[in-house]
């Protein structure tokens, strides 16, 4: 029996990590849940499994919480980072959205856990970070949950095979404008760009698919994960969704993944792997499949996407700085403050005054960036 905690238990992943592991509930035990501020949903999920230990990260959703529930609960960044140490704790499943997500996820490897990573900023932060802590902390691993990147992980046998890799493609649905004329964009709505065609995920994650700069965290994300350079990562759109990543290896072979649009699939690949156990989702029945395409991403139309490519390969703090900036900026857009061309516009700006920074890469470095980032950006919109 495998104690789980979850860290984003009411978001779309946490929910589905919660299906995927009461459906194997003989292997694994869900012993802590995380979450912001969602009292009556955690109250639910904790009396239902029993779960052991919670962590809110908003303090009033905390006292709320330890009410209802009796029991203690932890509060904020320290609570979070708490259950990632866990001495009990043997997998953590960070399913946190945005740049909360890293020194959890940082904790958990200096505890040597196994990470089952949703949260991609970790990587778009502080890649060379994570590369260090996980050379001193053997012990620990991680696998990935986004679809992409458990696609790319299960092609390459688990990163047995990285050494082999002509290239890397990244599928992308394409969000809800991939058919819109650019001359469109500037009157694009909330409501229009939380029209996501395929996936249901929270309202960050909706909007940043629909600038593309969600794909573009994902190239970042893939070349830590996978220690790839960045000229051998390529994003093809694919609205089927139902190719989830491809590999092209040296010898001219090229390896996909399929399955249906459904997360419990990575979720339980990422618990489970090597082993692959019974899961009660979808299957892909290919006559019904009509035609999957495939086509190259409009980097003009899609600023986002090319100015995480940029960040990549400058490295440093830029990739820290670009999350800051685009995770302030979705927020404005959300609450009807800023146009949605004026994402890619004020990323562009912050990414355009951010230092180069050579040498060996500190966490330090990476927070005060990302600090730096959110200030600078509030500054830009006032």
């Amino acid at each position: 029996m495998k104690n789980v905690v979850l860290l984003g238990a009411t978001g779309s992943i946490g929910t589905s990590s919660v299906d995927v592991i009461h459906q194997h509930s003989d292997i694994f035990n869900l012993y802590a849940v995380a979450a912001n501020s969602s009292v009556a949903k955690v109250a639910e999920i904790v009396r239902k499994y029993k779960v052991e230990r919670v962590c809110m990260f908003e303090p009033n959703a905390a006292k709320e919480l330890e009410s209802v529930l009796g029991m203690k609960v932890l509060v904020g960044m320290e609570g979070l980072c708490e259950l990632a140490a866990d001495p009990k704790a043997d997998i953590i499943i960070n399913s946190l959205m945005g740049a909360v997500g890293c020194l959890p996820t940082i904790t958990a490897i200096e505890h040597g856990k196994h990470v089952a990573l949703a949260n991609k900023e970790t990587m778009v932060m502080a890649g060379p970070v994570i590369w260090d802590k996980l050379a001193e902390n053997p012990k620990s691993f991680i696998t990935p949950i986004d679809s992409e990147h458990s696609a790319i992980f299960q092609c390459l046998e688990g990163g047995k095979r990285e050494h082999e890799v002509e290239f890397l493609e990244i599928t992308a649905s394409g969000g809800p404008f991939r058919e819109w004329p650019i001359e469109k964009f500037e009157n694009i709505t909330v409501a229009d760009a939380l029209n996501h065609p395929v996936w249901s995920m929270g309202k960050k994650i909706t909007i940043d698919s629909a600038s593309m700069m969600n794909k573009g965290l994902e190239v970042l994300e893939a070349h830590f994960l996978f220690h790839i350079p960045y000229d051998q990562i390529k994003v093809v759109v694919h609205p089927q969704s139902m190719v989830h990543s491809l590999v092209q290896f040296r010898d001219g072979s090229l390896m996909a993944q399929l399955g249906a649009p459904d997360m419990r699939i990575p979720i339980q690949v990422a618990l489970t792997w090597p082993d692959r156990l019974p899961l009660d989702t979808k299957r892909l029945d290919l006559p019904t499949l009509a035609k999957l395409t495939f086509f190259e991403p409009d980097f003009n139309k899609f600023r986002c996407l090319a100015l995480a490519f940029e960040a990549g390969r400058r490295g440093g703090i830029v990739p820290s700085m670009m999350n800051a900036a685009n995770e302030v900026l979705v927020d404005a857009f959300l609450k009807g403050n800023l146009k949605f061309t004026d994402i890619p516009r004020h990323v562009e700006t912050i990414m355009a005054g951010a230092p180069n920074v050579t040498g060996h890469l500190t966490l330090d470095q990476v927070l005060e960036a990302d600090a730096e980032a959110r200030r600078l950006t509030l500054d830009l919109i006032k």
